[in-house]
């Protein structure tokens, strides 16, 4: 078998992988931003590596193509290691077991995704108000809730009498994880 007829195979493969064979004979330029993504994974996969480093692979990606290519990295996840760059926590929440969390160069967390959503557990809230946000903690959203605004706050402890606990998830965690770095007092430096 020759090198070419190999190589042929090999991309015919990929293509398939990544769905793209109905678009093989089509020019790049005219490819969508997931359709470009997609083209990317194959191209790194041409050697078969066994780790895959992809940086913010789904930002500006519109969400039926970003829960395409959140499969894609999942189902490569069982046949190599993937590694996951990115600042949308959906992504790390529906693709990742395993996650670090890195700080100024410094890793801050390394472990399971449920284990970093717990460190919220209990510092979840809902408040409902017609007055101000909650000046305690960090607003996580604000949605309006009949005259007033109903607001989801992670703060170690309950933001008012009124508030109501919450099941936390990725994203609490994180912030519950920086909240406790940021309410901690810096280390002296050492000169």
């Amino acid at each position: 078998m020759d090198d070419r007829a190999a190589r042929r195979r090999r991309v015919a493969e990929l293509l398939e992988v990544v769905a793209l064979t109905a678009d093989a004979d089509r020019r790049l330029r005219g490819f969508s931003g997931g359709m470009r993504q997609r083209v990317g994974i194959a191209q790194a996969l041409l050697a078969d590596p066994r780790l895959l480093i992809v940086d913010e692979p789904t930002a500006g990606l519109d969400p039926e193509e970003r829960i395409r290519f959140r499969t894609l990295l999942s189902q490569l996840a069982g046949q190599r290691t993937v590694l996951l760059s990115t600042h949308i926590v959906d992504d790390v929440a529906q693709t990742c077991r395993d996650l670090a969390v890195l700080a100024k160069g410094r890793l801050i967390f390394g472990g399971t995704v449920d284990e970093l959503t717990r460190r919220a557990a209990g510092h979840v809230w809902s408040v409902v108000t017609d007055g101000p946000a909650p000046s305690e903690g960090t607003v996580v959203s604000a949605l309006p809730h009949g005259t007033g605004m109903r607001y989801r706050v992670v703060t170690p402890t309950r933001p008012g009498p009124e508030a109501q606990p919450l099941e936390p998830g990725l994203e609490d965690g994180y912030l519950a994880l920086a909240g406790s770095r940021a309410a901690r007092p810096a280390a002296p430096s050492v000169s």
